[in-house]
């Protein structure tokens, strides 16, 4: 089976999104060759490249971007780039192919990402049903072991949190992106307030004036607050440990290689 046919049999297990552009495209070398197995993680970092490499797998399928940006089909900015020549190279040199599946695997219901991430994390029995996001009403437990909870599930040897250890706490929401933007959620005031119905909030990444400070202060004035930071890569790279679990079958093939491999935190700690 070439890569291709693997990508259009992932495609028409997606739903249809119809004509808009995604940032769903392939990179690398060409996708009609025979697959000799996959490698998945959350982004085809340097090691991650290495690795499918060291494995002999030919198709890395990831969530996350290449070359830096939204959209791996406009690279023209970075021609003359010694790190994305050489990253680019690696994958030609050694026929890797890259496909990165993040609007579709985001609009499957559920949601390919998050519904993973949730199983992993052992809290599908306490999901409650939300039009957007995703929030979860756990047992009463202290803000401390949350945080051991979370660190521990993903695969952490430091974790950021804000707030008291000793806080209990239940209600969990979860968002990509605290980041400023008319399209980017809880980054402006109304958003911002939208959360103050969570008891502990788990983002991707966070600008520290808005709602990392909202929390902070919540928790200094002794409010049961708190906030967990694993990181946008680190905390989707949860759902993606488990994406076997519906590409195997996808694909129909019980005898090709597929593996996870985690990329891990990207921030080095002294």
């Amino acid at each position: 089976m070439t890569i291709q046919e693997i990508i259009d049999k992932i495609l028409a297990y997606h739903p249809d999104i119809g004509d808009r552009r995604t940032c769903d495209v392939i990179v690398g070398a060409d996708p009609n060759r025979e697959c000799t197995g996959i490698l998945i993680s959350i982004a085809p970092t340097v090691p991650i490249i290495r690795k499918a490499i060291e494995i002999g797998a030919n198709f890395v399928f990831v969530h996350e971007p290449t070359f830096f940006s939204g959209y791996d089909d406009e690279c023209e900015w970075l021609e003359g780039n010694d790190v994305y020549e050489e990253k680019l190279a690696l994958l030609l040199d050694n026929g890797i192919t890259v496909y990165r599946d993040h609007d579709h695997i985001h609009m499957h219901r559920p949601d390919g990402i998050f519904h993973y991430m949730m199983k992993h994390l052992g809290w599908l029995e306490y999901l409650k049903p939300q039009e957007r996001g995703w929030e979860v009403v756990l047992p009463p437990t202290r803000l401390g072991d949350l945080v051991a909870h979370v660190k521990e599930k993903m695969g952490l040897e430091h974790i950021r949190y804000i707030g008291d250890p000793d806080a209990i706490v239940s209600t969990v929401g979860f968002c990509g992106h605290l980041l400023p933007g008319a399209d980017s959620n809880w980054s402006n005031n109304a958003q911002v307030a939208a959360s103050w119905k969570y008891d502990v909030v788990i983002p991707g990444e966070t600008v520290d004036w808005t709602l990392p400070l909202y929390i902070r202060d919540a928790a200094d004035l002794g409010k049961a607050k708190g906030m967990i930071v694993p990181g946008h890569f680190v905390q989707e790279e949860a759902g993606m440990r488990l994406a076997e679990e519906w590409l195997r079958p996808v694909i129909g093939d019980d005898d090709l290689p597929i593996s996870f491999f985690p990329a891990g935190d990207m921030w080095k700690y002294d």
